[in-house]
């Protein structure tokens, strides 16, 4: 029973707006991961938990641009595909390349990961909401991984090409923070914005 209440209310607290001070220590937290994980490089310890929580509070910290009413039924789905995603990196670790071949990622870091999920939230209704956020989440991970800073990139448009597309990691980091100091704009100016009358 406790467990189940602790879960509901952890799911609840995922899908409400953050406060300031939870804005600035995601904030603080993912700056520290990120840049630790700079340095540890591509290992599976320290590495692989450093880039997991880089890329939860990246998708956390983007979701929350989201309208409440648009974020809540999509968050936890979101959040949970941003980490989930990395599992595909689970076979290159045991020593088989099958999905790696030509690539610097799995060919499920591709386009056609979020697409193929798109579909069959097209055509599976009952399960629309989670299959969007999942698709959703898919995508935020790809937005860190195009800017890791190891120059490896995401080869989006696999099958159709192994090219890999990245952007310059300073440049994921100045639009995090925009993001954050945005999100600290508005949380500041909600409360003043709903005394004014119309």
């Amino acid at each position: 029973m406790a467990a189940r209440f602790s879960t509901s209310r952890l799911v609840r607290q995922l899908q409400e707006d953050l406060t300031p001070l939870a804005l600035l220590g995601c904030a603080v937290v993912l700056l520290a991961a990120d840049t630790a994980y700079q340095h540890a490089g591509d290992s599976f310890f320290p590495g692989g938990p450093l880039d997991e929580t880089a890329h939860f509070l990246t998708a956390l910290l983007l979701i929350q641009l989201l309208p409440t009413a648009r974020r809540e039924p999509i968050a936890v789905p979101a959040l949970v595909a941003s980490v989930a995603i990395d599992l595909d990196h689970i076979p290159q670790y045991l020593g088989d390349r099958f999905l790696t071949e030509g690539t610097p990622r799995p060919y499920t870091h591709s386009l056609l990961t979020p697409l193929v999920l798109l579909v069959l939230a097209l055509a599976v209704r009952r399960h629309r909401v989670l299959l969007l956020g999942l698709a959703l989440g898919v995508l935020l991970h790809f937005f860190r991984d195009l800017a890791e800073g190891n120059g490896s990139g995401v080869s989006l448009i696999w099958p159709l090409s192994d090219h890999a597309f990245s952007y310059p990691h300073a440049a994921y980091l100045l639009l995090m923070g925009c993001v954050v100091v945005a999100e600290l704009c508005l949380v500041l100016l909600r409360p003043r914005l709903g005394t004014i009358a119309p």
